[in-house]
């Protein structure tokens, strides 16, 4: 199966007040610092998720080709404020093993989630593993059916337990149904739904929230309901799996969401694309109020494919999405950053990257109003895809950096009405394995493309320097040519269509 599933994942930031005119003389990341670094080895490898941690560093999550048990191997890397790593950890098998996301879980370890073809019941299989501080594996399950099972999201709940969501091609009531895991503390399951009809629903990217009452919000992309093609699909569960309420956002054509994260107000922010508009894809960032109503949409995008795989909520009542661009930037395919205002008017919009292939797959704002973005790039390193990490400033910015450029894309308002849905929701029975790793403990290089420092000076005043350099930080072994992505690059969907 040749199949393109996609993710998108969120956060809340916590804003950190300083009194005004504060310094910090000994800080590791002064505000208003901002660099770009890629990370890997001879291979390949990309970042699908990023999280803010306690201690003001990053966890962040993909998958890698290099020094792994098998084809692609779950990558983790724990790095501090300034992009150092403290430590990284790949996990797998004998095939392909994909991590979607990570989450830092309430006592300072992590929770990883994405699919193996090395473990489990059958040809796919949810990977859940949960870690300490460290990387050490406390325990790693399987889940699914006979046939092909995948995660793309995870999120610690308030009880100590994890919601998993995904897909699933082994249960439910048509091709491929939403599937949502309900686990405890040590991964056993709660509940687990699907919900469905007699085409197709998936979910990717990051596409689940628990909300402020105790019950989740999931998005997605569905075949069997709505205007025709694939929809925007969204529901709102309550705390047991079952729906209060469900939509589809769409036209004729193509739609889908990659990304949901409920807002302040109580209503949701809903990123991914449609192919209604002027270009072949464009980025579709929906806001909608508690009960799934539209008050704002916006489309933003050029001639060719433009999407957006991820969405943050910022302190100003506005968010921040990111994604990928081929109608501007500086080669084929850029990463792409958009700052809307709470009424979705564009504040700024970057594109970075050179060349070739370059994509933001998962954004957060950081405690300084600056934002992190993580995903990979093939531009700026000397051979195989590497992982690539955006530390931008408060306007979405590395000044002096030559590959940060401002496109203008073209803005529209639709007019599309939410629908109401009628999903079948099925329960599932699905196959829980343990798995039995142990973590190798690569060394990736670590190469700087550019920094912009501002350091205080002996007045106070601080002093901007710009530093461009492509010196690794880590020995490693010579890079060989790009070779494929896992699954046939199964972030991409670049014909509206899944083949079985």
């Amino acid at each position: 199966m040749v199949e393109s599933h996609v993710k998108f994942r969120l956060l809340l930031a916590t804003l950190l007040l300083l009194p005004a005119g504060l310094l910090l003389p000994t800080a590791t990341c002064a505000q208003g610092d901002a660099w770009a670094k890629s990370y890997g080895e001879r291979g390949g490898q990309c970042a699908w998720s990023i999280q803010l941690t306690s201690d003001g560093g990053y966890a962040v999550a993909g998958w890698t080709r290099a020094s792994g048990a098998g084809e692609a191997d779950f990558w983790v890397l724990k790095l501090t404020a300034d992009g150092t790593i403290e430590w990284e950890k790949i996990y797998g098998g004998i095939a392909d093993d994909l991590a979607d996301l990570i989450f830092q879980t309430s006592d300072g370890g992590y929770v990883v989630t994405g699919t193996t073809q090395s473990f489990g019941a059958g040809a796919e299989d949810v990977w859940v593993l949960r870690l300490t501080a460290d990387g050490t594996v406390l325990w790693a399950k399987t889940y699914g059916g006979t046939g092909e099972d995948e995660a793309v999201s995870i999120q610690q709940t308030t009880d100590g337990g994890y919601v998993v969501a995904g897909e699933t091609e082994s249960f439910g009531a048509g091709d491929w149904d939403l599937w949502i895991l309900k686990l405890d503390a040590q991964g056993a399951i709660q509940w687990e739904k699907t919900y469905g009809g007699s085409d197709w629903e998936t979910s990717s990217a990051d596409p689940i929230q628990q909300t402020s009452d105790g019950g989740y919000v999931v998005c997605g992309l569905t075949a069997s309901f709505g205007a025709g093609g694939s929809d925007v699909w969204v529901l709102k569960l309550d705390a047991q799996g079952a729906i209060q309420w469900q939509k589809t956002y769409g036209t004729y054509n193509w739609e889908m969401s990659h990304a949901i994260r409920q807002t302040l107000d109580g209503g949701y922010a809903v990123a991914g694309y449609t192919w209604s508009s002027t270009g072949d894809a464009d980025v579709w960032i929906l806001k909608l109020a508690a009960n799934g109503t539209v008050q704002w949409q916006k489309t933003w995008g050029g001639r060719e494919e433009d999407r957006a795989w991820s969405i943050w909520e910022t302190s100003d009542g506005g968010c921040v999405a990111t994604g990928n661009t081929m109608s501007f930037g500086g080669g084929a395919n850029d990463a792409w950053v958009l700052k809307l205002g709470a009424d979705g008017a564009v504040q700024w919009q970057k594109t970075y990257g050179g060349h070739a292939y370059d994509v933001g797959e998962s954004v957060r704002q950081t405690s300084d109003g600056g934002y992190v973005v993580a995903g990979c790039t093939e531009s700026v390193v000397a051979g195989d895809r590497e992982m690539w990490l955006l530390r931008l400033d408060g306007d979405g910015d590395i000044p002096g950096c030559p590959f940060v450029r401002t496109p203008r894309g073209t803005v529209y308002s639709p007019s599309i009405a939410g629908v109401n849905s009628r999903a079948r929701v099925l329960n599932s029975r699905a196959i829980v394995k343990d798995t039995h790793i142990t973590a190798a403990s690569p060394s990736s290089t670590v190469r700087v493309q550019c920094v912009h420092e501002t350091t205080p000076v002996a007045t106070g005043t601080p002093t901007p320097t710009t530093t461009l350099t492509a010196t690794p930080t880590r020995t490693n072994t010579p890079m060989s040519t790009v070779g494929p992505s896992p699954t046939g690059a199964r972030h991409w969907l670049f014909l509206p269509v899944i083949v079985k």
